[in-house]
């Protein structure tokens, strides 16, 4: 069977440095617009992370995301039984296999090119979101350090915390000495002083109270946004090394499908044919003797 090329659409992926065009496949209805809103803000650190991710989860670019790996698995699964198809193929299907073999690997760059597109804007989302945190996390800081009714306020309330101590000291003191050590008072007193530690432990461990950790270790809610932007820092050299692996894997699909479209038309290289036989005077001179 006689194939016609049509040219490869993943032909634009490859250019003469080897990148790979960015963008060229990303479905435009794929979208997610995720915002710095003052419910998130308020969040803990560690929770904000996990509800960019939830509302992520239920975008149409999470959807298309899932879609395609769907369709990436399923061509993977035909290429290779095609793979398999190609051991055992006689001379009549040989060129079939390899020109489906050649059209799905195309098609299997393609759903890869946008899935790595979309993850790309994704991650750049994200970032932008969490820079956005950051920035307002500073700003709510300063305001309040350069408040001044918040710095009086500060002041007695550290006040009436050493008066509060102080007062309890007494109290201890004097039931330490023996004074009233059997009254209700002093008994209901031990009980609440009992119950108001259990209950200031039970909010210290209460995980909606819990600062952000890293590595083991208690940070600041900046501090860990900061750890966020990082990660996500990283996450995009591992994009761009998939890009460049893209670009080689899309150029050699390309040399597959200029070989074979040489092969249908021209023949496989290593057929040996026989070139006709040419009459010569010298081959007649015999009959001529």
């Amino acid at each position: 069977m006689k194939h016609t090329f049509q040219p490869i659409a993943l032909a634009v992926l490859i250019s003469m440095s080897g990148a790979v065009v960015t963008g060229a496949y990303a479905n435009a209805t794929a979208d997610w617009q995720p915002v710095a809103s003052d419910r998130l803000i308020s969040m803990p650190a560690n929770i904000i992370e996990k509800r960019i991710e939830q509302i992520f989860s239920a975008s149409p670019m999470a959807m298309r995301l899932s879609d395609i790996d769907g369709q990436m698995l399923s061509t993977t699964e035909r290429i290779q039984s095609l793979q398999q198809d190609l051991k055992n193929a006689d001379a009549a299907d040989l060129e079939d296999i390899q020109y489906e073999m050649v059209q799905q690997k195309s098609k299997y760059l393609d759903l890869l090119q946008e899935s790595h597109t979309l993850r790309k804007q994704a991650l750049n989302k994200k970032q932008g979101v969490y820079q956005d945190v950051l920035e307002q996390l500073r700003q709510q800081h300063a305001d309040v350090d350069n408040n001044v009714r918040v710095k009086i306020q500060r002041q007695q309330q550290a006040a009436l915390t050493r008066m509060e101590s102080v007062m309890s000291q007494v109290d201890q003191n004097l039931m330490h000495a023996g004074y009233q050590a059997s009254s209700p008072y002093a008994e209901e007193y031990a009980v609440n002083i009992s119950q108001i530690e259990q209950l200031k432990a039970k909010i210290a461990q209460h995980k909606a109270n819990a600062a952000p950790m890293l590595d083991g270790a208690e940070v600041s809610s900046e501090e860990y946004i900061r750890q966020l932007l990082h990660n996500a820092s990283l996450h995009q050299s591992l994009l761009d090394q998939e890009a460049l692996m893209l670009s080689y894997m899309a150029r050699l699909v390309a040399l597959d499908a200029q070989a074979l479209k040489y092969q249908i038309a021209y023949g496989d290289k290593n057929d040996t044919t026989t070139s006709p036989k040419v009459a010569k005077a010298s081959h007649a001179v015999d009959l001529f003797l």
